[in-house]
């Protein structure tokens, strides 16, 4: 693949990954290699503004290969610290009469890239993501599952412009804004370096 676009909703996450692959700042929150063959666009948190930025980015560049989301996600009940592989993502507020709940008709639950083609791929885990407007800290959702805040509008998007998406997530919380991190170290629970292996793997794969 000859474009590829890393899409981070917060600065401190879209660096880690920036300053790993050697990227150099060329616009505003916005990323490239050296070779050109890599950029990371980091669009700020929410459903909004990831719309509105990942939009804007598509809008005035070539529409990349591949996009990979990495970023936090909170979760009902995954061991924080650890990375999943997310299968598919739905809006976590979209509720209307006569449509199925978190599912819009539009797109944006279409299956998305794995890494590998089972629940469980080299010790990473493969869970379904739900994406809402704010901090989740309590759902009636009883599955093993994510909750983030834009990736349900990254995958809008690339649904709409046949781009692949790949989304990585570390589990940072699980529903709790409040001493969830116990004895754990949170540098090694924030720390996102450690994507790139996993993304590595995935070329490998492909290739």
């Amino acid at each position: 693949m000859k474009n590829i676009l890393f899409v981070c909703a917060m600065e401190k996450e879209g660096r880690q990954i920036a300053e790993k692959y050697a990227m150099k700042e060329i616009g505003e929150r916005l990323f490239e290699s050296e070779d050109g063959s890599k950029r990371l666009l980091v669009t700020l948190i929410g459903k909004q503004f990831t719309a509105m930025n990942l939009t804007k980015y598509l809008c005035n560049n070539v529409k990349p290969d591949l996009i990979i989301n990495v970023g936090y996600a909170g979760s009902t009940d995954i061991e924080i610290g650890k990375w999943v592989n997310i299968s598919r993502v739905y809006n976590y507020e979209w509720e209307i009469p006569g449509e199925e709940k978190y599912v819009m008709l539009l797109g944006g639950s279409q299956k998305l890239e794995l890494i590998g083609d089972s629940s469980v791929n080299d010790n990473i885990e493969v869970v379904e993501c739900y994406t809402s407007e704010s901090f989740v800290t309590e759902t009636d959702i009883e599955e093993h599952v994510a909750f983030d805040m834009e990736l349900h509008s990254i995958s809008l998007i690339c649904d709409l412009n046949d781009i692949p998406l790949l989304s990585l997530k570390k589990i940072s919380d699980n529903l709790s804004l409040n001493d969830y991190y116990g004895g754990l170290n949170k540098d090694e629970v924030f720390e996102l370096v450690s994507c790139v292996e996993l993304v590595e793997r995935y070329f490998t794969l492909i290739n």
